[in-house]
């Protein structure tokens, strides 16, 4: 009997030290997830919960009230209308201009891996360079969009500074280069798809359109989703591009939520009310994020 019980005991004591190992190993990711996201996490809602003293500026509890007030910022709720438009704006472009991109490069052609660097070289280059690249190109007298919209005879536009066009200036700004990175995933994607179905479905007379709506396209459809998601979080929390390029202007046309939440906290110096902001925008992109898992049911994963 002794024999027959020392098996399982032994087993057990097994068990037990790799798990402890497992919790050694995960110990320091666990103390980074902690320090940079699990308290900054809380210390911000802690914040969002008080306010500055007008002359002191120590932190006092308010309790509730800074949210209370967000129920009547109108400019708050305009913010987060005009970080809705920028998404809708910024994420479908970005994506079909990727999935074009990568159908074109996912040939092959001499020279073929040099087009895919290239495209890819946006997604590197620094946020102050690319907005110092688009603030020339959007010049209204020297910019060489509005030199090419004079070579066809038409007039100059303000693109930056016309508040009716200025959002969607800036979200073509902000989809170029997030464009690269979406190529690079859709080109995975697509290279991926199992060739002897392409095949199969040639061999019984499908067109290349009818293949790419029905082999491809489905296929594609974890990638898709994938892509979809990290462009919302990135659309919603855009912030380098509007400050280099607009400020929030013309008129707060491109004051997203982000952008206000920086004036009300490193401007006006109000930290809590500025925090509070911030946490209405986590629920606002958990909310999204989780509106777009409901569409995974129809990703198609092999």
């Amino acid at each position: 009997m002794a024999q027959r019980t020392a098996i399982p005991y032994s087993g057990a004591r097994r068990t037990r030290r790799r798990g402890w190992a497992g919790v050694g190993f995960l110990a320091p990711a666990l103390l980074l997830i902690g320090l940079f996201t699990v308290y900054p996490a809380f210390s911000a809602l802690w914040l969002s919960l008080h306010a500055e003293a007008p002359f002191s500026g120590e932190s006092v509890w308010v309790g509730v009230r800074n949210y209370e007030d967000l129920l009547k910022d109108r400019e708050f709720h305009s913010s987060l209308l005009t970080t809705l438009y920028f998404t809708l704006l910024t994420v479908p472009v970005s994506i079909a201009g990727g999935l074009l991109s990568a159908v074109l490069l996912h040939r092959s052609l001499p020279g073929i891996r040099v087009y895919r660097v290239l495209l890819f070289l946006p997604v590197a280059v620094p946020t102050a360079t690319a907005a110092i690249a688009w603030r020339w190109l959007y010049h209204p007298s020297v910019g060489y969009i509005n030199y090419a919209l004079g070579s066809l005879g038409l007039p100059p536009v303000s693109w930056l500074q016309d508040p009716s066009i200025a959002l969607a200036a800036l979200a073509m700004a902000v989809a170029w280069q997030n464009l690269g990175l979406n190529a690079i995933l859709l080109l995975a994607g697509l290279q991926s798809v199992p060739e002897e179905l392409i095949e199969a479905a040639r061999l019984d007379g499908a067109s290349p359109m009818r293949i790419f709506r029905s082999i491809t396209l489905p296929l594609l459809t974890p990638t898709l989703y994938f892509a979809s998601i990290v462009g919302v979080i990135h659309a919603m929390t855009t912030f380098g591009p509007i400050h280099l390029l607009t400020q929030g202007g013309p008129a707060s046309a491109t004051q997203v939520a982000v952008y206000r939440i920086y004036t009300e906290g490193f401007i006006n110096f109000r930290f809590g009310y500025a925090t509070a902001q911030a946490v209405i925008l986590f629920v606002v992109i958990l909310g999204f994020t989780i509106l777009q898992s409901r569409l995974e049911r129809r990703v198609h994963y092999q």
